[in-house]
């Protein structure tokens, strides 16, 4: 008997261990995807940092050319002052998205977020023959973790740009309040569109039909949409998809009515990739 009890204990150990370890690749997996994401915006910024730079060191070296004419030299200043501004902002953005503050649900304007998401991406889509339509109310808020929002969002609108390169399109972002208090968000691109065989696999993780893409903004992991997937689950919404080849695709988010008495979600709660198991 003594033999069958200490065999239990060494079975409900190994189980603990099992699950500590799957806990912890499931946290490496998040963080992943997040720095994938990271790596497709920076070479995103690397172009627009260019378009950034050169301006600065051109009014810079106009100021000096110019000492003695003060209205010009204060010009060419404030320009440069501007510049730097944007590149420093683009920089704070991308270091709060991997720093991830606050991991609190907490009121925050939806605008700010979507406004924080183009900011991080650094890119004029119109460069990208993407024309880019925001339709959110000011005054809508949303009761989630705004870092969590804004790394879902960053994921759709990369995926819709990459969806439209070398074709251009239109790319649509758009929310409002549900009837029953919560929020939809929507993101519309009128890309290639995706396979009905595959809509059913897109949330799966390492799913992608990006690996052999020839410019590095253009590959993924498989990784991202299964993240947003499990950020939605945790928040107690929902992510769904519509598609057709040519037809573009429309992801929907769904968040419910805020419950203050709820728990405050956690960073363990976003790192159980349940699908992994």
């Amino acid at each position: 008997m003594p033999n069958i009890v200490k065999q239990r204990q060494n079975l409900h150990q190994q189980l603990k261990d099992s699950e500590d370890r799957i806990k912890t690749l499931q946290q490496q997996i998040y963080f992943a995807q997040k720095l994938s994401t990271i790596g497709t915006m920076g070479c995103l910024v690397a172009h627009e940092f260019n378009n950034i730079l050169v301006p600065m060191i051109n009014y810079a070296e106009l100021a000096l050319k110019h000492e003695n004419d003060v209205p010009l030299m204060q010009k060419a200043l404030k320009k440069t002052i501007e510049h730097g501004n944007r590149a420093a902002l683009i920089i704070q953005s991308m270091l709060n998205l991997v720093r991830d503050h606050a991991q609190n649900r907490q009121w925050f304007r939806l605008k700010d977020i979507v406004d924080e998401c183009f900011l991080c991406l650094a890119r004029d889509l119109s460069k990208d023959g993407i024309i880019v339509t925001v339709s959110v109310p000011d005054d809508l808020m949303v009761f989630a973790v705004s870092s969590q929002v804004l790394q879902v969002l960053l994921n759709l609108i990369i995926n819709a740009r990459q969806a439209m390169l070398d074709r251009g399109g239109r790319l649509t972002l758009e929310a409002g309040e549900t009837p029953d208090g919560g929020v939809s968000i929507r993101v519309i691109d009128t890309g290639c569109g995706i396979d009905p065989q595959l809509l059913d696999k897109i949330f799966e993780p390492f799913f992608t039909t990006k690996t052999d893409a020839a410019r590095p903004d253009q590959r993924g992991t498989g990784l991202g949409l299964a993240v947003c997937k499990n950020i939605m689950d945790a928040h107690n919404g929902s992510i769904s998809v519509t598609s057709s080849p040519g037809g573009g695709t429309t992801f929907t988010l769904s968040l419910p009515p805020a419950d203050k008495s709820a728990p405050q979600l956690t960073q363990s709660d976003i790192s159980d990739l349940s699908d992994l198991t």
